[in-house]
């Protein structure tokens, strides 16, 4: 890899740059994402530039997958259909292999497993045909391995992987070989045929440490210290986490170092030497933090690559149009100058050529202001959406310093009761800040129309049992008492996922409102003149003023000002919006009742059966 960065610097705009943008960009989009970006976008400028298809197939696949492990799927996939196209018309075989299993890969992190098999199905009856090569054929089975195991259908998911491991070997890649053979090792320990495991292990282990490849060999190493954990053999996988920190703290990848974090709790977990495991744990928490915030990062710069690139294109276009607009100003006066030599006429056509110059002018001001627009406002919706992150993580953040206070305060008292409350209030603030990144992660999903809505009978009283024993603690803690009432075996047609985000966003709300000693009311009841169901979250809180409501109800926009809307703990509005959003994917009405100093009712109205 550095041989190819030196090579960079003396190569010219070439088609031999463009392939070596393309290694750097593939080498590097798993461990350095901002390098393999700007790479990979190098590389797509050119060789559009150079009209080098081949190139731009390779390069549009490559920077692909730098998206895709920044969490951008959606732009991910635009690359990857655009080298599609491209694919096709080159009638590149194995470019269109690449990319059924890419989009496919895509669509398997969404959950959405019917789009992705549709890839895959595709990507195989390709596989075969000549120009294939063996490297994307290794690749699309380790993918499918990985798809059916993940659908639980183990005979397809171990064919699949075999036939990856023989072309693995065919081809001398000897990571590729390591790489499949813990992923056999895995499969087996989680069966239980810790024998089998262990020598699958030890020889994916033996190749990477053969290779120095310090992220692989750290990555088996982990892997046998579970397996040797599950045998109860304490100290020999004692000895194996350790060595995993050491490759994992050399090859600089922090995931690795995570891994062995949390082996080193476990081992010591089972040693008994809870105040060591509790410290292993602890590095684990905090690196964890500091892994998410960098994959945050990671996305947001991603997304500045791509402002950024438009920005530059846009500057390039205008300084091309400026140029050409000159030459053509030049032009015409050197011809209206000979022009006039010749006959007086040239006056008229000098005239009529200043007219066309300066309506040309007032095209590219109009164009220019227009863009200029779109950027500030694309702009002002991202420092929107920033402020928001920001002012909903503050509140559970602070509650994880809150309960690191508290273990102090536990520890120097001697107080066990004390830390074994602790949990429940770890566990109360991770619900809570999981609950606040769904929603986030929700409407933005809900804003880009990719959402998919997949309706199914679900019973209410499930429901209801499910949204009060996930808050109970927080009820517990308030003295606030729920109240459920509902006909027997009364049954929703609707979306799982989306009604248990707006159940859980209601209830949230009303706990968050309603003073210590409140009640919160579930309540549910057919309406069959309609066919509909209609359901109930109504609390004793301090409730909501009209014009909040309305904005609630009929805006289209995300909130305009984080700071509180009602009361110093109050909210963005984000979860109500997303309530408003998923009632009315699934075809249902929302309406909200609410008095200030006298509660809030919400009305949930879905579908009753199916239509």
């Amino acid at each position: 890899m550095h041989r190819q960065r030196l090579l960079l610097r003396t190569l010219p705009q070439s088609v031999r740059r463009v392939q070596v943008l393309d290694s750097l960009c593939y080498a590097l989009h798993e461990t350095a994402i901002p390098s393999a970006l700007a790479y990979g976008e190098q590389g797509v400028a050119l060789a559009r530039r150079l009209h080098d298809q081949q190139g731009l197939m390779n390069c549009l696949l490559s920077l692909g997958s730098c998206y895709a492990s920044s969490s951008d799927g959606p732009h991910a996939l635009a690359l990857y259909n655009e080298a599609h196209a491209l694919a096709r018309r080159l009638n590149s075989a194995d470019g269109l292999v690449r990319s059924y299993s890419s989009m496919a890969g895509i669509h398997h992190e969404r959950g959405d497993t019917t789009i992705a098999w549709r890839n895959y199905k595709e990507a195989l009856t390709l596989a075969n045909r000549p120009g294939v090569s063996e490297h994307t054929q290794t690749i699309l089975y380790g993918n499918l391995s990985s798809f059916y195991f993940y659908l639980e259908r183990h005979p397809q998911a171990l064919r699949y992987m075999h036939k990856a491991l023989y072309l693995a070997r065919r081809n001398h890649d000897r990571s590729g070989e390591a790489l499949y053979m813990a992923n056999l090792g895995t499969y087996y320990w989680q069966k239980g045929r810790l024998e089998v495991a262990e020598g699958l292990i030890r020889r994916a282990l033996q190749i990477s440490q053969e290779l120095r490849e310090a992220r692989y060999e750290a990555g088996n190493l982990e892997l046998l210290c579970l397996v040797l954990l599950q045998s109860r053999r304490t100290e020999e996988a004692a000895g194996y986490a350790e060595q995993a920190l050491v490759k994992a703290r050399q090859s600089h990848y922090l995931e690795r170092v995570l891994d062995a974090y949390s082996a080193l709790a476990q081992v010591n977990t089972q040693q008994a030497n809870y105040k060591q495991a509790y410290q292993w744990q602890e590095r684990f928490l905090a690196l964890n933090d500091t892994l998410n915030n960098r994959q945050r990062l990671n996305t947001l710069m991603a997304l500045q690559t791509r402002y950024d690139l438009r920005d530059k294109e846009n500057q390039i276009r205008r300084l091309t149009e400026r140029t050409q607009l000159e030459e053509l100003r030049n032009r015409s006066l050197w011809a209206v100058v000979a022009f006039l030599v010749v006959v007086v006429a040239g006056v008229g056509l000098l005239y009529w050529q200043l007219r066309r110059n300066r309506a040309a002018l007032r095209a590219n001001n109009q164009a220019l202001q227009e863009t200029t627009a779109e950027l500030r406002r694309v702009a002002a919706s991202k420092d929107r959406l920033y402020a928001i992150v920001a002012h909903d993580l503050r509140g559970p953040v602070t509650s994880f310093v809150g309960v690191t206070e508290l273990i102090g305060f536990y520890l120097a008292r001697r107080d066990e009761d004390g830390l074994r409350r602790l949990p429940e209030l770890v566990r109360q603030s991770a619900h809570s800040l999981n609950g606040l990144l769904d929603n986030l992660l929700n409407w933005a999903v809900s804003q880009t129309g990719e959402l998919a809505f997949r309706p199914e009978q679900l019973n209410v009283a499930e429901l209801f049992a499910e949204n009060a024993q996930l808050y109970q603690t927080t009820a517990e803690a308030k003295q606030i008492s729920f109240e459920t009432t509902h006909a027997p075996d009364l049954r929703l047609w609707a979306d799982h996922n989306m009604t248990r985000t707006i159940l859980r966003n209601l209830v949230g709300n009303a706990l968050k409102f309603t003073p210590p000693g409140g009640h919160i009311r579930f309540h549910a009841a057919a309406n069959p003149e309609t066919g509909t169901v209609t359901l109930t979250v109504a609390d004793s809180g301090r409730g909501m003023p009209a014009e909040l409501v309305k904005e609630v109800l009929y805006s289209q926009e995300l909130p305009q000002a984080v700071g509180p809307i009602h009361g110093p703990r109050a909210g963005t509005g984000l979860g109500l919006l997303l309530c408003r959003a998923f009632v009315q994917r699934q075809g249902g009405l929302l309406s909200i009742h609410s008095t200030v100093g006298a509660g809030t009712t919400v009305h949930v109205q879905l579908p009753g059966r199916k239509s």
